[in-house]
């Protein structure tokens, strides 16, 4: 891998060479195109530990896309490269159970998946870095509705922005993340349920000015009752955060980056 410079800048391919844009290094990057074919993986037998590592890992890139998906409602909030920390993540929980052969291991996200709380998915603002309040989270029994709650919350002494902001709102998303398992039939790793199936909800509260008032604060999230979180499967909630500087006519002047996002529980 290379950092281009001089005059010529492009995103693409050409030859064997590959150029993109870093948003995290805020650098434009070369790199070349390599590694053994589909071909000589099949068919040579020293290859044989490379064919299980690059099965499991399509797993995890698998998982990783799905819990993208399941918080797109707040993908605005999201900045910078994320996809290969959240598959370091699911790759440890795939290496706790070890129930099935190298090389064919589910991903039993409903059984382990506290490594996952407290991932953020914002590189440039770390929600704990932004948020000092470990918000508090009830479930119901079925998993069906989350509850966020901050009590006797001051906000005027919790966020910390590079700007100066008055108002803020809170998103709450709920989805869920079914467990991904080899399946012998179709000689592919798949999700235990389809992602059309899953449940996904995002509730936004309204948008609440800085006070030196304590409050508390409640935000719900329901899956409805026509859906009820099935088994082999967590409910992820994600909590995000989004500032304004201020505010006309009920129309919020939205600070540059707009704010943050992490996954805060697992159920």
């Amino acid at each position: 891998m290379a950092i281009l410079k001089g005059p010529i800048q492009f995103d693409g391919s050409l030859g064997d060479v590959r150029s993109y844009y870093d948003k995290d290094a805020k650098k434009q990057v070369l790199s070349t195109k390599g590694g053994c074919n589909k071909n000589q993986l099949e068919n040579n037998e020293s290859l044989v530990n490379v064919v299980h590592t690059n099965r499991e890992f399509s797993a995890c890139s698998m998982m990783a896309k799905l819990i993208r998906k399941g918080t797109f409602d707040l993908v605005y909030l999201k900045n910078g490269r994320i996809q290969g920390k959240l598959i370091s993540i699911v790759k440890s929980i795939q290496n706790m159970l070890n129930e099935d052969p190298w090389g064919f291991r589910k991903i039993a996200i409903s059984r382990f998946n506290y490594p996952l709380i407290g991932f953020c998915m914002n590189n440039a603002h770390p929600f704990k870095t932004v948020f000092h309040v470990e918000p508090e989270l009830t479930v119901t029994e079925n998993r069906q509705v989350v509850t966020l709650r901050l009590s006797n919350f001051i906000s005027s002494e919790r966020f910390k922005w590079p700007e100066r902001v008055m108002y803020y709102r809170i998103f709450l998303n709920i989805f869920e993340m079914p467990d991904i398992e080899w399946l012998k039939g179709w000689d592919q790793y798949y999700p235990v349920y389809q992602p059309a199936t899953l449940g996904n909800k995002t509730m936004v509260s309204n948008w609440l000015s800085i006070s030196t008032e304590p409050i508390d604060f409640q935000l719900t999230a329901d899956f409805g009752e026509n859906h009820i979180p099935r088994e082999k499967t967590v409910v992820l909630v994600s909590m995000g955060l989004e500032f304004a500087s201020g505010m006309q006519f009920n129309t919020p002047f939205v600070v540059k980056d707009h704010g943050t996002m992490a996954i805060v529980g697992c159920f």
